[in-house]
């Protein structure tokens, strides 16, 4: 029998490529959240103020809390569904794993952290911001690395135009290496790295453009209400995600702590994270979806200096998709939101030719449920539905007889009744109702 040749392999021998693994990975964790996930509250507000004119846009933005380019992208669309939507955020996801796939000889490694970082699992799965501003952030750390600021600070201000987090990503401009260029892609020629912060002045002349670049983002951003960032805090967002078992969380914890090390990236993650802090902006997930292409990349090339990396590493893959794939079910079980359940009885069950008075966040849902004879009470809810507008001294209810739609305690309720109207339960649930009011 004659020897097979050196290049024959057996069905047995088959091993899985790396960027296959990492692919199957990247979809399995998130296309299930984006088709089966129901439709978060942030979300309705998405396609609320996407669909307004560029310059409604930006006037529905001064009672808000965020920058406009991630809104005039998702109004160029046109006037996508919330599904639709989340294509974008997994499309700009699909970017950023892609190029940490390229960026260095040990990038396979960071991209399989990225793929089942839940964070950004959750995020790629979103019809909101984090994924695209995270995308310019990879971008802009993978240009430091290749000495490229002028790049890296326009990835920057478009971070920063898609989300504030953005902004907090400009003093990593001054990061730079000691040689004339990074790591380059396999193949390449390499150069030995050191980090600090820089004086040349190519890396002050980067900063200064960002800062410059996105003045008209600062201008908006002073003349939004404080008062629309009151929601961001330290807490946990239940809404969004599971949280981690315990054990599962002291397993991820210990691997990463004993898998760090030194290196450049170690910056490009404290400062922004260090700012959020001390600025009071900083989210739980939110946050660690925007920084998670430095973060794996610090985690990564931590590992090429450890001698333990593969458990270091197995350990991190297995938390990630364990964390995953219970916050996937913990969604795919969930029922629909108490507010949602009301605005879905209200399809379903009033002619589109009635009048609905909507207060409170039922307005937004009942809007997004397509009812077209929609009146907000009171009429500030209709200006920035995001918000909970609450009933001012004077304020009537709409004559005649109508169908209303808001929260069981809410406060119109005592406009009603102070004006002696007849109100009739038609739908209750644990925190929302349905009257009709004579």
């Amino acid at each position: 029998m004659k020897d097979e040749p050196a290049n024959t392999r057996h069905p047995s021998s088959f091993r899985l490529h790396p960027s296959l693994l990492i692919a199957i990975l990247f979809a399995a964790l998130r296309i299930p959240l984006l088709l089966y996930r129901e439709p978060f509250f942030d979300e309705l507000f998405t396609r609320w103020i996407a669909g307004k004119s560029f310059a409604g846009i930006l006037a529905a933005l001064r009672l808000d809390s965020g920058p406009p380019l991630y809104y005039f992208v998702v109004h160029a669309i046109g006037d996508p569904s919330v599904v639709a939507t989340r294509v974008l955020s997994l499309i700009c996801a699909a970017v950023s794993i892609l190029l940490v796939l390229r960026a260095t000889r040990w990038a396979p490694a960071a991209a399989m952290l990225l793929a089942v970082f839940p964070p950004a699992v959750l995020f790629a799965a979103d019809a909101r911001a984090y994924a695209m501003c995270a995308m310019f952030v990879t971008i802009a750390v993978l240009a430091i690395d290749r000495d490229r600021p002028f790049v890296a600070a326009i990835a920057l201000v478009l971070a920063a135009y898609s989300h504030y987090y953005g902004v907090l990503f400009f003093p990593i401009l001054l990061v730079t290496a000691a040689g004339p260029a990074a790591i380059q892609p396999a193949g390449r020629r390499r150069y030995t790295w050191s980090w600090r912060y820089a004086l040349g002045w190519r890396r002050f002349a980067s900063l200064a453009l960002a800062v410059v670049l996105f003045v008209p983002g600062f201008w908006l951003a002073m003349r939004q209400p404080a008062g629309a960032r009151e929601w961001m805090t330290s807490s946990w967002p239940d809404g969004l995600f599971v949280r981690p078992p315990l054990a599962l969380t002291i397993v991820g914890a210990v691997a990463v702590l004993l898998s760090l090390r030194v290196n450049r990236y170690l910056l490009m993650v404290i400062v922004p994270l260090s700012l959020a802090v001390a600025l009071r902006v900083y989210v739980p997930m939110r946050f660690e979806a925007v920084i998670a292409a430095p973060l794996v990349l610090w985690l990564a090339e931590s590992l090429r200096q450890n001698r333990f990396r593969l458990p270091l590493m197995a350990a991190m893959i297995g938390a990630g998709v364990t964390w995953s794939a219970l916050g996937i079910l913990d969604h795919a079980g969930r029922p629909a939101d108490s507010y949602r359940q009301a605005a879905h009885w209200v399809a379903g069950n009033i002619a589109a030719n009635q009048n609905i008075v909507a207060s409170g966040y039922c307005y937004l849902e009942t809007l997004m449920n397509g009812h077209q004879r929609l009146t907000a009470f009171p009429p500030e809810q209709g200006e920035h539905p995001g918000w909970r507008a609450l009933p001012q001294a004077g304020l009537r209810s709409p004559a005649g007889l109508f169908f209303w739609i808001g929260e069981r305690n809410a406060p119109e309720l005592d406009v009603f009744v102070h004006e002696r109207r007849r109100i009739q339960p038609l739908f209750i649930n644990d925190r929302a109702m349905v009257a009709l009011v004579r």
